[in-house]
């Protein structure tokens, strides 16, 4: 199974694990990425992390992640997959969202009171009942909607 999972890694294609926003992990108070600076936390999953900082890292590059923080996941390794331009300061200056691989799946200290809430899907209202009917009314499907295009 391992061998599977490694190859799949290598062949570029990402296991699927749900990525939560930093605004759910208030366990985690600050990242540092070795060798690297301190890094702002973008969104985390299980076997990866997105962050954003100063440093422009090459796609390949393996580097040491360093959560800080109460319950915050012991280091972990990693390997750079992606790395873009996020921002351009006044002066010139760059940021960058680099995305981690990490070798191994940590444990996510997610808040889940702090998740947004899935609203429900909208339900139509019923027709109102006709004087002297006995049969129940029907929902009313909601209008279609058209593009103009």
């Amino acid at each position: 199974m391992a061998e599977k999972q490694d190859a799949i890694v290598e062949a570029g294609v990402r296991a699927v694990d749900p990525r939560y926003p930093a605004e759910a992990i208030s366990a985690i108070t600050g990242m540092r990425l070795s060798p690297g600076d301190a890094v702002r936390l973008v969104n985390l999953s299980a076997s990866g992390v997105l962050v954003e900082g100063k440093t422009r890292f090459v796609p390949g590059t393996r580097l040491g992640v360093i959560f800080e923080g109460p319950k915050a996941p012991p280091t972990v390794k990693g390997r750079v997959v992606r790395c873009q331009v996020s921002a351009i300061a006044g002066g010139g200056s760059l940021q960058y969202q680099s995305a981690i691989q990490f070798e191994q799946k940590i444990d996510v200290p997610v808040d889940e009171a702090a998740l947004p809430q899935q609203a429900a899907p909208p339900v139509a209202p019923a027709l109102p009942k006709a004087a002297g009917s006995k049969k129940q009314a029907e929902p009313v499907a909601p209008p279609k909607a058209y593009n103009r295009w």
